[in-house]
């Protein structure tokens, strides 16, 4: 999406809010000092009334209020995930072909919405200049006004909510679809990326051994070595057999043997 497809829903806010502005900047040299907003003809009072400058300056104010908050609605509704976003026919416009268009609705919804509370603000600056004397110096020019946006946005809400978010024929929404690069994007099946071996010095080097000596493997079902009762023998080791049988009691002293053949001359 291009910028000027970006920036096409902001044209009727940016023409209201030039409209209101000039209807302001009129009603602060033409309006009197003292300005009476709804006049009761019964009783020749007034409802609502108020100084030059002090309306002004509310109008002022309510005009900023109303930028803002579009400002504020439209990055919520570009930001926002799609899972969250109510919207009719959730299962046709949450598809990543049509989100897009999805969200191109909403922010030229909420521009006209926008556009005519600005509207809605110059009209009643307008019914202020016009009835401050003549024969629009009626209590019902005010209260028609107001009663005509209350209708224009609770019948465009319905509208919205009913037939605005109509599901597009599948030859508009493909055509839709190839003219907008978002969405083309967003249909497009990602591929898989296989990683292919490099050839060269490092794919032929054979793999490093480990620095690390293998531990080795504990043996299971066997019976520790059996204590050696002579000390300094090794654990497990046999005793040695002497010739003549196994000692007991003290040492004996030493003997030399006999040689035999008898004592040499």
């Amino acid at each position: 999406m291009n910028l000027v497809a970006r920036l096409r829903p902001a044209v009727p806010v940016a023409v209201a809010l030039v409209g209101v502005l000039v209807t302001l900047a009129v009603a602060s040299r033409v309006l009197p000092g003292r300005v009476v907003m709804v006049h009761l003809s019964e009783t020749g009072g007034s409802a609502f009334a108020a100084s030059r400058s002090d309306l002004v300056l509310l109008g002022a104010v309510l005009v900023a209020g109303i930028v803002v908050t579009w400002l504020v609605s439209a990055l919520f509704l570009a930001v926002t995930p799609v899972r969250h976003v109510l919207v009719p026919h959730a299962a046709f416009w949450k598809q990543p072909t049509n989100r897009a268009e999805m969200r191109r609705r909403y922010a030229r919804y909420l521009a006209v919405a926008t556009s005519a509370s600005l509207w809605f603000v110059a009209a009643l600056f307008v019914v202020a200049t016009v009835s401050q004397s003549g024969p629009l110096t009626v209590w019902w020019l005010p209260a028609a006004v107001s009663a005509a946006f209350v209708l224009f946005v609770l019948g465009g809400l319905v509208w919205v909510f009913t037939a605005g978010f109509t599901p597009i024929p599948p030859g508009v929404a493909a055509r839709a679809a190839a003219s907008d690069p978002e969405a083309r994007v967003a249909s497009r099946p990602s591929t898989p990326v296989v990683e292919t071996p490099r050839s060269g010095p490092s794919a032929a080097r054979p793999p490093r051994a480990s620095a690390r000596p293998p531990s080795e493997t504990p043996r299971i079902g066997t019976a520790p070595p059996a204590a050696s009762p002579r000390p300094g023998r090794a654990p497990g080791r046999p005793a040695t057999p002497t010739g003549d049988g196994p000692r007991k009691g003290p040492p004996r002293p030493y003997q030399p043997r006999p040689r035999s053949g008898g004592p040499r001359g």
